[in-house]
């Protein structure tokens, strides 16, 4: 929407000093709904173009919920409101010219199922005129009439044990490249879990295409991290990793090299194992370390309550513990050199030499070479608690494996 339109429509709202009849109220929510219909255009617009990643937000319901300070279900319910309409010429342009109300609209999003989007597709212009000039309860029969005839076009086959395939294999350098097929209802688990997880900054110079690749990781990580079977309530990562701490590449278990970067991003919150050798003999495999311990965990999720990236409104379960001073490095392994961060955003960290600094008030600034630093107040309802006393962890000259 253009600013001199945004600025039109709020000059004619703003001229109405109060409402004092009827009529005054009619074009009150005539200009309401008209206002509503381009926000709602915007939202869908700028979702698709990724705008919503700029200062790290990692979907356009989050910006909404940080920016905007909407509830969760509002943004939910705005985004997908955007994008059905933005999909839809015919609708847009109604909606926006105002020959459908919001009603109307959400009555058209409600009958278009998975099963239906084809006929959708084709029959929505016709559908668009039958319903301008009805109210609410006449457009709620008509879409669901219509409903009804498209699903006896709808053809059933017989039904079918639907293909599930995956396939993947690793490269010399540790990559993994692999083919899947999905059934229609795993397709759709799958699409929801990588919305929900993609995190697509169009500032970063990435392609939606490793956006996806990025969001498809922090599932495997939140899953890593939060399944159900025995254990810990806290589980770490699924991978072994050796490492001598005077070397600055770590190896897997299939003796794939990993860059130190990505090695001090998974030793930052793991479970540590000491292994020591003469040359290739294992003399001894010590006991498992939580390079933070459980109840220091907790302490920073009274603290931080979530990912502290600015702009980022990830929860726990999302998240690990960041050393802000890497314990290789000397850092100690306390509260105040502890922040948590989403499995995204902790990579970035890493990745991009991002700095973290921690204030005692529990302010949050990230510091990004050659951009603007990023800053994150406290979260509301978690306050500062006192310094846990430092942990060093032992690191001399032995290999760490980490395993669960």
């Amino acid at each position: 929407m253009a600013v001199g339109t945004l600025n039109t429509t709020i000059d004619s709202i703003d001229a109405i000093d109060s409402i004092d009849s009827l009529d005054e109220l009619l074009v009150a929510l005539r200009e309401l709904e008209a206002l509503t219909a381009r926000v709602t255009v915007a939202v869908g617009r700028l979702d698709a173009a990724g705008a919503w990643g700029v200062d790290g937000h990692v979907s356009m319901a989050a910006w909404l919920r940080d920016r905007a300070r909407m509830s969760h279900g509002d943004a939910v319910r705005l985004v997908r409101a955007g994008r059905f309409v933005c999909g839809y010429q015919v609708v847009e342009m109604a909606y926006v010219g105002g020959r459908l109300s919001s009603t109307q609209v959400q009555a058209l999003r409600s009958v278009v199922t998975p099963a239906r989007v084809e006929l959708f597709e084709v029959m929505h212009p016709e559908l668009v005129d039958t319903i301008a000039g009805l109210d609410a309860r006449d457009t709620q029969i008509a879409v669901a009439h219509w409903a009804a005839k498209a699903d006896a076009l709808v053809p059933t086959p017989e039904p079918v044990v639907p293909e599930r395939v995956l396939r993947w294999s690793r490269l010399d350098d540790g990559t993994m490249v692999g083919r899947f097929a999905l059934d229609a209802a795993n397709a759709e688990l799958f699409a929801r879990a990588i919305d929900t997880a993609r995190s697509w900054d169009a500032g970063d110079g990435r392609s939606r295409q490793v956006a996806n690749a990025d969001a498809f990781a922090a599932v495997l990580s939140f899953f890593d991290a939060n399944h159900a079977r025995v254990g810990t309530p806290r589980h770490r990562p699924h991978v072994e990793l050796t490492q001598d701490v005077n070397d600055r590449v770590a190896v897997t278990a299939g003796g794939h090299s990993l860059s130190v970067n990505d090695s001090e991003w998974l030793t930052c919150d793991c479970v540590m194992h000491r292994v020591l050798r003469a040359g290739s003999v294992v003399l001894d495999y010590g006991r498992a370390t939580r390079t933070v311990p459980t109840s220091l965990f907790r302490a920073v999720v009274q603290r931080d309550g979530g990912c502290r990236y600015p702009g980022c409104d990830r929860p726990v379960a999302w998240c690990d513990a960041h050393h802000i001073q890497h314990w290789q490095h000397g850092g100690p392994t306390s509260l105040g050199n502890l922040v948590l961060l989403c499995s995204h955003h902790h990579q970035v960290v890493h990745r991009q030499h991002h700095t973290v600094r921690l204030d005692p008030d529990a302010t949050v600034h990230v510091d990004r070479p050659g951009q603007t630093t990023l800053t994150g107040p406290p979260r509301a309802g978690h306050s500062p608690r006192s310094q846990a006393p430092p942990n060093h962890c032992i690191h001399a000259s032995i290999d760490a494996g980490l395993n669960t």
